[in-house]
């Protein structure tokens, strides 16, 4: 009985311990029916970055008139962290994700 509490003591101490990260938009491929891209990574943007439903929408750019957007929820708050952040607006012309990294 005792090594069960001390196991489930253990156990409830890791689940409560956050582990803190610098996270970036992922890399984002896609198919059609002329083959497939990469799209590179223009842009990123916190909504509700203080909630726990925060989420980091992350905007790239393809050829010709071809976009994507993602969404990255963690149910955690976030905050930015990289170089390029302007309140809650990120934006680089190269590409560079890590330019508008963030923290869980």
């Amino acid at each position: 009985m005792m090594k069960q509490k001390i196991t489930t003591g253990v156990l409830l101490s890791l689940a409560m311990m956050s582990t803190v990260y610098a996270a970036t938009c992922p890399t984002l491929s896609v198919t059609h029916s002329q083959g497939a891209e990469d799209l590179t990574f223009t842009s990123a943007r916190l909504k509700n970055k203080d909630a726990p439903n925060s989420v980091v929408i992350c905007r790239y750019e393809g050829k010709d008139d071809l976009g994507a957007s993602t969404g990255y929820r963690n149910g955690t708050p976030v905050k930015a962290t990289g170089s390029n952040w302007k309140g809650d607006d990120c934006a680089t012309a190269d590409g560079d994700a890590s330019k508008c990294s963030f923290k869980e």
